[in-house]
């Protein structure tokens, strides 16, 4: 009953009770309107900023915890859900910023050094994070989340079976706590021992059996029982049929999980209607990327290439970068690279995206090569005693490819070529779950980065003639063994026998092709979009015939 005489309370609990009852939107409306009404009451921001996390709308939440936080300076509460929102939001410099300040004030909280932890994780200042999430744990050692986020943080540092070993001990400890088994799940995904992830994603699913995350990645799984997929299915058919998932980001990873066993079934018609649901959900506000990307492709393209450092790096082995559109086999050429007794595989570095970041910002003083090189050479994780090379396999690399080879003049720099039609249809079945790949959740979007990568890739071979190697990706999986020599050779290395059997090395995957790399390497997945070509039709139309002259023959 609504209280006459304290009209704010009373709007406070409706608000409340309408987000409670899983109606965030509606209570959002409401939120904002009271906001204005009552325009220095911090509560009102801040249920605003609730309702829009509940919907997984983390910048919209920013903007609300800030304006709460800016009302209540010193709540403890408000800074935490500021901070947290705009780790979640993907600003995790901006984040950085704020929890530094709030220390300049007090001592950071063991909330707020967690947040500090996650944000310096994302910005792969590693041993810093580390640092910061010991901190947390030595104030509260029973914190569940700040272990899996050490965990995440000792993946990073490439030391998998101590993170593995944490998150054993944690679930031993605390069975219930779902989250614990799920991620352990993940990670022995991870490192290829598939019947122990079926194990602990039983667990999970167990605790939890309407989390959506669950359903998705067990949905994944091989070599699941006639039990599991009959319990898998009957999950997520009641998610689909009976009240949706809170959030489209929600509701999108119930469709992936339902396509993935549609897949398994041989059920195209249905896995693609649940493809084109999922990414409908996830598209929603990334329009503004596609044309942000345009005009950054456009100010790349024009901009003359940086002065070339005056010889290569001697305080670490050669770089090999190896580049793509995501999906294109870029993984598999990291690992038969890695396979080599000489060669360091280190995954997905982000440090050339965070150079070009600052050089957006800074240009002046950030622009130059050498700026570029000091930058990724300080970022580097721990390199293997002898490695004679390591591999950076950041597929997005492709629009900074100028820049790399002039900061580091003997970097190897490999570009992975696929049958674009190939490569849109293994995006389009994945659920990447990083805005930064907004592209995939739209066909004529995915086309029309497909042709600002060809774009980039002619304009660089054009600039740099002889600095860019092509490696066909049909080619690599038909005639394996002269196509892994020709690598060796290009990256001046001895062949080796074992870089015919990158499944075999023991090694982490935490990329998408966590599954795929495992298995020995065939020909299976070529020309595979021909059996979907009439869902495809958009994005194979909106393919530039002139930057892809050879399609036909692919």
């Amino acid at each position: 009953m609504i209280n006459k005489f304290d009209p704010l309370g009373a709007e406070v609990s409706v608000i409340s009770d309408l987000l409670k009852s899983g109606r965030p939107e509606r209570a959002y409306k409401r939120a904002t309107k009271a906001a204005k009404k009552w325009p220095k009451v911090p509560a009102l921001p801040k249920l605003a900023g609730l309702c829009a996390v509940q919907q997984q709308k983390f910048k919209l939440a920013q903007t609300n915890f800030e304006r709460a936080w800016h009302l209540d300076p010193g709540n403890q509460e408000l800074i935490q859900n500021y901070g947290l929102s705009l780790v979640q939001g993907g600003d995790s410099e901006d984040a950085l910023r704020f929890i530094d300040k709030i220390g300049t004030r007090a001592p950071l909280t063991p909330a707020q050094l967690y947040i500090r932890a996650m944000a310096l994780l994302r910005e792969r200042e590693v041993e810093k994070a580390l640092a910061a999430v010991e901190q947390v744990l030595k104030h509260q050692p029973t914190h569940l989340q700040a272990q899996c986020l050490k965990a995440d943080i000792l993946d990073e540092l490439r030391q998998w079976d101590q993170a593995i070993d944490l998150l054993t001990a944690l679930v031993e400890q605390n069975p219930q706590f779902h989250y614990g088994q799920l991620r352990l799940a993940k990670a022995h995904v991870g490192m290829g021992r598939i019947d122990q992830a079926v194990i602990h994603a039983r667990a999970a699913l167990d605790l939890a059996p309407d989390d959506p995350e669950t359903l998705e990645f067990m949905a994944t799984l091989p070599n699941l029982s006639r039990e599991d997929r009959s319990k898998l299915k009957a999950r997520i058919s009641h998610a689909l049929e009976g009240k949706r998932p809170t959030g489209r980001e929600s509701a999108a990873v119930v469709h992936f999980a339902a396509a993935s066993l549609a897949r398994q079934d041989k059920d195209t018609a249905d896995e693609m209607q649940h493809l084109f649901e999922a990414h409908g959900f996830l598209r929603e506000d990334l329009k503004e990327w596609q044309s942000r990307n345009d005009k950054q492709c456009r100010k790349i393209l024009a901009a003359p290439l940086p002065v070339a450092a005056l010889g290569p790096r001697t305080d670490i082995p050669r770089p090999i970068f190896v580049i793509g559109l995501p999906r294109s086999g870029t993984t598999l050429v990291e690992r038969i690279l890695s396979a080599h007794s000489g060669v360091q595989g280190l995954g997905e570095l982000a440090s050339v995206h965070h150079w070009a970041r600052k050089a957006h910002a800074q240009p002046s003083e950030w622009q130059a090569a050498d700026k570029l090189a000091d930058h990724y050479v300080e970022h580097l994780p721990n390199l293997t005693e002898g490695a004679v090379a390591f591999v950076d396999k950041a597929p997005g690399n492709y629009a900074y490819i100028g820049a790399i080879a002039q900061a580091f003049p003997n970097a190897v720099i490999l570009n992975v070529e696929r049958d674009p039609r190939d490569v849109a249809l293994s995006m389009w079945r994945t659920h990447f779950g990083a805005a930064g790949l907004y592209f995939t959740h739209d066909l004529k979007w995915m086309a029309a980065e497909a042709n600002r990568y060809r774009r980039y890739v002619l304009h660089w071979q054009n600039l740099l003639p002889g600095r860019i190697h092509n490696i066909g990706y049909e080619h690599l999986v038909s005639n394996l063994k002269d196509t892994v020599e020709d690598l060796a050779r290009i990256c001046d290395l001895q062949f080796q026998e074992a870089m015919l059997s990158p499944h075999d090395l023991p090694d982490a995957v935490k990329t998408a092709s966590n599954l795929q790399v495992r298995q020995p390497i065939s020909a299976s997945s070529v020309g595979r979009w021909q059996s979907v070509a009439d869902h495809f039709k958009p994005f194979v139309k909106a393919l530039d015939a002139d930057l892809w002259p050879n399609l036909k023959a692919l």
